[in-house]
C-alpha cells in the first residue's frame, strides 16, 4: 500500500510554547524492537513512497511544522517540539507562507539548519525527472525563497486550504546532499550501512545501521534538540505475520504490525498484549484499465462488477468485522463530511450486473459461462500483492462473484514492487491494491490529472476536474469540503474503480513498551517518547 501522506506536519501562530519533549517519560534507556511486513525503500521524507518511510522519516527529520488529527481534521499547532519553525504568518495576498525557523535547531553533524535546506527540499520534490509521489506537494508552488537565513518564504499561484499541509515535508540537508546526482538519490547514497552518523538527522533518532530487507537499527541523536527516552529501536522486516506474532508473544518483539484481524482479535485478549488501531488510514480497491481491455473502458460495466461484489460478506469471511467498512467512493469515514452518501441501490446485486452487462452487449453466446462482445472475451488478469494475506483471500472470493455474472477472471499474485510498478506505468489489466488514505481532503494526484503516475486509469471527467479546481480555489478547508464531496460523488458514479472497503491497520503491543501513541498518524508519531521501565530493560 502507497502511503501518500503520512507526514509529520503542523505548526501554527506564534512560539508562545516551550519547546520540550515530554516530560511524563522520565525513564531512560532500553531497545525496544519492532516488528514490520515490508521494509522501507527509502528514509528520506522527500523521496519517501512505502508506509514505513513515512513512519521513520519524522524520528529521523524535522518538517517546518506539526499537526495533530482532531474532530476530522489536521489542527496545527504552535511552536512544537518536532516542528523545525519557531512561527508562520500569510502574506497579505494569501498566497505567500512565511517560517521563522528556531535558530537552535541543529543538524546531527553540528551545522545549523538553515532556509537553504528547506529551498532545497522542496526543489527535488519539484523536479520533474525524479517523478516523487510527494510531488503533488508543488503543484500551487511557484518558488521558495531563502529571505534570510532564518526565514523562509513560499509563494504559491494561488491561496487554497492545503497550504499548511503541503508545507510539512520533512526537510533533509543541503550540504550533505546538495552535490549528489539527483537521480542517485533514488539508489540511497550515503545512508546505507555507513556505520555511525553516515546519515546526517535533525530529529530525536539517528541511522545506526541498516540492511535492506532485514532490519533497521535507530538510535538515540544525541546532538538533536529533541531527545529520545529510549537508547535504540529496532525495526526487523518480518513478512510472515505467523513469524511477527510468535515473536511478540515470545517476548523478541516489543511492537508488531498485524495484518490479520483474526489474528488481532485473538490477540486482544492475550494477558500482556495490547492492540491498538490506526483508523480507517487504508483502502483497497480493484483498479480497470481501460487501456488494456475495452470493456473496462464503459461505465456500465464497471458498474455492473461493483454490483457483483458483495463486500459486506468478504468483510465478514475475513474477520474484518470491527475493523473495516464498505466503500462506496474515495472518502471514508476518517472523512464523515466528505464521504459520498452509500447509494441507493443495494451494494451487491447480482441480478443487476447481469441486466446491465447484456445490455452493454457482453452476452454468453456459447454457453462456456464467459460472456463476449464480438470478438472479445469478457476475461481479465486480476493482480494483487503476494503475501498480503487480506487481499490473497479477497481476490479468490471476488473470483467466484465475477463468475457468477459471466466475467472470468485470472488470478495473478506478485510482488508488492513489481505489481505496484506494473500498476503505475499502466501495464496491467486489472488489479487489487490500496492507497494509504491521506490527512489532506486533496485527491487530485489520484482523480485530477489523467497524467499523474497515482491516476493509475487514467481517469479524466471534465466535471470532477472542475470540482476539484474548485475545492483547490477555496481559502479555507470549511469552504472546500461541498467541492470535495461533489467531486467525490461524481467519481463514485463512474466506478473508475471497484472500491471495496476501508479499514483500520492492528497494531499489537507487548507488556514492556510504554508511551505508544497509536493514532491517526500511525504508530510511530510518537516514537520519541517510547519508554521501557528499568526493570524490564535488556542490554
Amino acid at each position: 500500500m502507497l502511503a501518500l501522506a503520512v507526514l509529520s506536519f503542523g505548526c501554527g501562530g506564534d512560539a508562545s510554547e516551550t519547546r520540550s519533549a515530554d516530560p511524563a517519560a522520565t525513564v531512560s534507556g532500553g531497545t525496544a524492537i519492532v516488528g514490520v511486513s515490508a521494509g522501507a525503500t527509502t528514509l528520506l521524507p522527500p523521496l519517501a513512497a512505502a508506509a514505513l518511510d513515512f513512519e521513520l522519516g519524522g524520528a529521523l527529520f524535522l518538517a517546518l511544522n506539526h499537526a495533530e488529527w482532531r474532530d476530522g481534521r489536521l489542527e496545527y499547532l504552535a511552536a512544537h517540539p518536532l516542528a523545525l519553525a519557531r512561527s508562520w504568518t500569510f502574506g497579505s495576498d494569501g498566497a505567500s507562507l512565511v517560517y521563522a525557523l528556531d535558530t537552535s535547531y541543529h543538524w546531527s553533524d553540528g551545522r545549523p539548519i538553515r532556509a537553504a535546506d528547506v529551498v532545497f527540499t522542496y526543489e527535488l520534490l519539484s523536479d520533474p525527472e525524479l517523478a516523487l509521489p510527494l510531488s503533488s506537494a508543488t503543484e500551487h508552488l511557484d518558488s521558495v525563497v531563502a529571505v534570510t537565513d532564518s526565514t523562509v518564504a513560499f509563494h504559491f499561484d494561488r491561496p487554497y486550504p492545503g497550504m499548511l499541509f503541503d508545507t510539512g515535508v520533512g526537510i533533509i540537508p543541503l550540504h550533505v546532499y546538495g552535490d549528489v546526482p539527483r537521480v542517485e538519490l533514488r539508489g540511497l547514497p550515503l545512508h546505507r550501512d555507513k556505520g555511525e552518523g553516515s546519515l546526517v538527522v535533525s530529529g530525536p533518532f539517528r541511522l545506526e545501521s541498516w540492511q535492506p530487507n532485514d532490519r533497521i537499527v535507530l538510535s538515540r541523536n544525541s546532538a538533536g534538540e529533541v531527545q529520545s527516552s529510549l537508547d535504540r529501536v529496532v525495526i526487523r522486516v518480518l513478512p510472515e505475520e505467523t513469524t511477527r506474532l510468535a515473536e511478540l508473544r515470545g517476548g523478541g518483539l516489543d511492537l508488531a504490525q498485524v495484518s490479520s484481524y483474526r489474528a488481532a482479535t485473538e490477540l486482544e485478549t492475550t494477558d500482556g498484549i495490547r492492540v491498538e488501531r490506526i483508523p480507517q488510514r487504508g483502502y483497497d480497491y480493484i483498479a480497470w484499465n481501460p487501456g488494456a481491455h475495452p470493456a473496462f473502458a464503459d461505465a456500465q460495466v464497471r458498474r455492473a462488477f461493483s454490483l457483483a461484489i458483495d463486500r459486506k460478506e468478504i468483510i465478514a469471511a475475513l474477520d474484518m468485522g470491527e475493523y473495516a467498512e464498505p466503500a462506496h467512493g474515495p472518502y471514508g469515514s476518517l472523512f464523515a463530511r466528505l464521504a459520498p452518501p452509500p447509494p441507493d441501490e443495494p451494494g451487491f446485486n447480482p441480478a443487476e450486473a447481469r441486466r446491465t452487462l447484456e445490455n452493454a452487449g457482453w452476452r454468453d453466446e456459447d454457453g462456456d459461462g464467459v460472456r463476449e462482445k464480438g470478438d472479445v472475451r469478457l476475461e481479465f488478469e486480476l493482480a494483487t500483492t503476494a503475501g498480503n494475506a487480506r487481499r490473497e483471500s479477497a481476490v479468490q472470493i471476488i473470483q467466484s462473484q465475477l463468475a457468477a455474472v459471466g466475467a472470468r477472471a485470472e488470478l495473478r499474485l506478485e510482488d508488492f514492487s513489481a505489481l505496484l510498478g506494473r500498476v503505475i506505468d499502466r501495464q496491467y489489466e486489472s488489479a487489487l491494491l490500496g492507497w494509504q488514505v491521506s490527512l489532506d481532503p486533496d485527491i487530485s494526484v489520484f482523480w485530477g490529472d489523467p497524467g499523474s503516475p497515482f491516476n493509475v486509469v487514467g481517469y479524466a471527467d471534465e466535471t470532477a476536474r472542475a470540482l476539484i479546481d474548485s475545492a483547490q480555489a477555496q481559502s479555507s478547508s470549511d469552504a472546500a469540503a461541498p467541492y470535495w464531496r461533489r467531486a467525490a460523488e461524481r467519481i463514485a458514479a463512474d466506478h473508475p474503480y471497484a472500491f471495496l472497503w476501508f479499514f483500520d491497520l492492528p497494531v499489537a503491543i507487548g507488556p514492556r513498551l510504554r508511551g505508544v501513541d497509536v493514532s491517526v498518524t500511525g504508530f510511530a508519531g510518537s516514537i520519541y517518547r517510547w519508554w521501557i521501565p528499568r526493570q524490564a530493560q535488556i542490554p
